[in-house]
């Protein structure tokens, strides 16, 4: 056995692990995504209801607990952190760069093996998704080792092995995010068939003994979830899947083409590698035998436009096309002899000059005004800016040396990759390290360190036209809505007691309730104060106002 090239791949592991691991507990969480699944997680692991999450208190059925379920389990471990909270979606992020290397080496070859995960660590967009705690991470890299192992499956000797390792890592995908997690596969299995007519894959599912373990993993919690509220089964499958998908009625409305820039941008500085590498992908015969690459070209254009033709849009959505256009890339690497692509090198360097720009921008906001535009900064944020200036500037110059010395690399293909993706993973972790300079706008911590002892001496408060799920987390403890339902109008449905619907009900609680603080939008505070409420002011920013009832 040569001990080398073992050796060489463990160091480069513990490399790449090292800087992933940057920075996932030294930034503040931000509103709303990360304050409000770090919260659910926080009161999970408070009050010990493993079946019931709640937001704030009240019911929380939006979306499976499998990151609930990880998020308390590290805030038992760790406390309520900012660590415990983005745990989970920072080793499920890594997970997917080890899979990609894995998947690479069984399905192309040594070469696509090590490229993948050096690709995978060093595309903008996945590193930036793996270090915010959202679900899609969660959702994208189990979807990602379900294709994969079926995949496998379909050219390996022990095919029923790996299928029953892709109907639990379905499993865990719906149970991260619902039933995204069947259809795009199983959706891309149909258009492969149509495609390709093929239908070989079909004899290779193995739902017995897949199905049942699906079945297992995921029914208990329906079940268990049912008896508490037999409403969710409705609201969880009609109004959170395929109401989200098909209406406007979450208000997330964009244009059919609007994950296009997202995802040319979020492939940086892979965008035109892996363009070219699924157009050839898709274009060159595959005779009449089954095509993993097909198949994942077909998976990652499915993934767009499925999301492209839904009633509501966030950006995260097309996430698990990234870790398939990266195998795909990887693949053609693999395959290209001669210099090293131009693009990438040419791209990171194009991106330094774009952040330079930009921190520039940031650090002289009114210099715009000049030219007859303007940044549309808020005034409270320009300090944040300016700061956030010096990390762009500080990327933006490591963009530029390292895209210079990719190309000046180019004859050696291994050496400039390498040198890419890490110059990548640094910029991409020096931005998301520097917008913490934005904490104070983006978060509520330093508003919970600032009025830490009021807020823990208040006998309530109340959140009134208004809901930060950060100030929950950082103050761990929760507020009392107040003419304000929004994400938690099913659980408040259930628990209606949890909340004031209106300011007129609020004013006579509020009038006899002393030592409470309210937390209120700027605008409101004047409407309050016309309208009699007794308040003393403790705090105001553009964002926010808190009261005291003294």
């Amino acid at each position: 056995m040569n001990v080398k090239p073992i050796k060489t791949c463990g160091i480069w592991v513990i490399l790449l692990a090292m800087i992933w691991s940057l920075g996932l507990g030294t930034r503040a969480l931000t509103r709303p995504d990360e304050g409000r699944y770090a919260e659910i997680g926080r009161e999970m692991a408070v009050s010990g209801d493993w079946v019931t999450p709640h937001l704030n208190g009240i019911p929380y059925y939006e979306k499976p607990p499998l990151q609930y379920w990880a998020t308390a389990f590290s805030i038992d471990l760790l406390g309520p952190t900012p660590l415990a909270a983005r745990l989970w979606t920072g080793l499920l992020g890594f997970l997917g760069i080890l899979a990609s290397a894995f998947f690479a080496r069984r399905l192309f070859g040594t070469e696509a093996g090590w490229r993948a995960p050096l690709l995978l660590a060093g595309t903008f967009y996945y590193t930036a998704l793996g270090h915010i705690n959202t679900l899609d991470m969660g959702v994208t890299v189990w979807m990602f080792l379900a294709v994969g192992c079926f995949l496998l499956a379909q050219q390996e000797s022990s095919p029923r092995f790996w299928m029953t390792l892709a109907w639990g890592a379905t499993a865990a995908g719906f149970m991260s995010k619902g039933l995204m997690a069947l259809a795009l596969p199983g959706g891309t299995l149909v258009l492969y068939t149509l495609f390709t007519r093929d239908l070989s894959p079909w004899k290779k599912l193995h739902p017995f003994p897949g199905l049942p373990l699906f079945l297992l993993l995921t029914l208990p919690w329906f079940w268990l979830a049912s008896r508490v509220h037999p409403e969710f089964l409705w609201f969880f499958f009609i109004h959170e899947q395929f109401d989200r998908y098909t209406t406007t009625l979450h208000q997330r409305v964009e244009p059919v083409w609007y994950f296009i820039p997202i995802l040319l941008a979020g492939l940086f500085p892979w965008t035109l590698v892996a363009l070219r590498a699924t157009g050839n992908t898709l274009l060159r015969s595959h005779g009449r035998h089954f095509s993993p690459a097909r198949f994942l070209a077909i998976y990652a254009l499915f993934v767009v436009v499925f999301f492209s033709l839904s009633g509501s849009k966030l950006p995260d959505y097309i996430l698990p096309a990234f870790p398939a256009l990266v195998l795909l890339s990887a693949r053609q690497l693999s395959l290209r002899p001669g210099p090293f692509p131009l693009s990438p090198p040419l791209l990171l360097t194009l991106g330094g000059a774009f952040f330079g720009v930009t921190a520039l921008l940031f650090r002289f906001p009114t210099l715009p005004e000049s030219l007859g535009w303007s940044l549309g900064m808020d005034p409270d944020m320009i300090p944040g800016y300016q700061n956030f200036s010096y990390w762009i500037a500080t990327a933006a110059a490591l963009s530029l040396v390292l895209g210079y010395l990719a190309h000046r690399q180019r004859a050696l293909p291994d050496h400039s990759l390498k040198t890419v993706a890490i110059g990548t993973l640094l910029v991409t972790q020096l931005l998301l390290s520097g917008s913490n300079t934005l904490a104070d706008f983006q978060s509520g911590v330093t508003l919970a360190h600032r009025l830490g002892p009021r807020f823990a001496a208040a006998s309530h408060l109340y959140s009134v036209n208004t809901y930060d799920q950060t100030l929950d987390f950082y103050l761990q403890r929760t507020v009392i809505p107040v003419a304000y339902q929004d994400e938690m109008a099913f659980g408040l449905s259930l628990e209606p007691q949890h909340f004031i619907p209106t300011l007129e009900k609020f004013k006579p609680l509020w009038a006899s309730d002393l030592g409470a603080l309210a937390i209120l939008p700027p605008p409101l505070y004047d409407v309050m104060k016309n309208q009699g409420f007794p308040m003393h002011l403790l705090f105001r920013d553009a964002h926010r106002v808190i009261v005291a009832r003294t």
